[in-house]
């Protein structure tokens, strides 16, 4: 939006997840995940159709291994170097008890939800997010690589898919940049950590300068 509609925003936040500019140029996912490995995940989930399939056979199973605190993570499955593909690979037959045994980082009630509404809504959709990115390279051609406004960014100290350091050069772009980092917490630091979380977004929305009252803003 701050790209596309940069006069409809007042401010803009994220947590985990770095900017990324605009690219000057398209590299196939091969190339990216030869050249970082760590991505690998991403070539996975891009296959959408059936990374899609996959995870629609048992939704459950991928949600209980998924939804868990930094520390309950499988250290059979998972390792720094290439994330979230030892998960991904073992929810069909695994016998790791992350896929079975519910984290108490949720209820059986919240968990349940989101499993319904996976068998309803399906994953396949969810893993476009990642096969689209010569659409997205499309799209973005042209534009700033730099976003001028008031900008927060969370990131959580234990995370092993998007690491702080992800975020480095996020002040390049961002000159009105505010970086905080959460420890004690992993990617779902929002459950983890919410009302640290709930702290910094509170202050720093203090400080941004209300609009005028003739103008209407997302």
């Amino acid at each position: 939006m701050c790209l596309y509609h940069p006069e409809r925003v007042i401010a803009v936040g994220a947590v985990c997840t770095a900017y990324t500019p605009p690219a000057k140029r398209l590299l196939p996912l091969d190339v990216v995940v030869a050249k970082v490995p760590y991505f690998a995940y991403q070539k996975l989930l891009a296959d959408a159709e059936n990374t899609g399939k996959m995870l629609d056979a048992d939704p459950r199973r991928f949600l209980c291994a998924v939804f868990r605190k930094h520390s309950e993570i499988s250290p059979t499955l998972e390792n720094d170097k290439m994330p979230i593909i030892g998960t991904l690979q073992g929810v069909t037959s695994s016998t790791d008890p992350i896929f079975t045994q519910r984290s108490a980082m949720l209820s059986e009630e919240e968990l349940q939800y989101y499993v319904d509404q996976y068998k309803h809504s399906k994953f396949q959709s969810t893993c476009q997010y990642y096969a689209t990115r010569e659409i997205d390279f499309k799209d973005e051609q042209g534009m700033s690589s730099t976003i001028s406004h008031p900008a927060l960014f969370i990131a959580a100290a234990n995370d092993h898919v998007l690491k702080p350091e992800l975020a480095r050069k996020m002040s390049r772009f961002l000159p009105n940049l505010e970086t905080h980092v959460v420890d004690n917490a992993g990617h779902w630091v929002l459950w983890e950590q919410k009302d640290r979380v709930n702290s910094l977004l509170k202050a720093w929305l203090d400080k941004i300068p209300k609009p005028r009252a003739d103008r209407s803003k997302l």
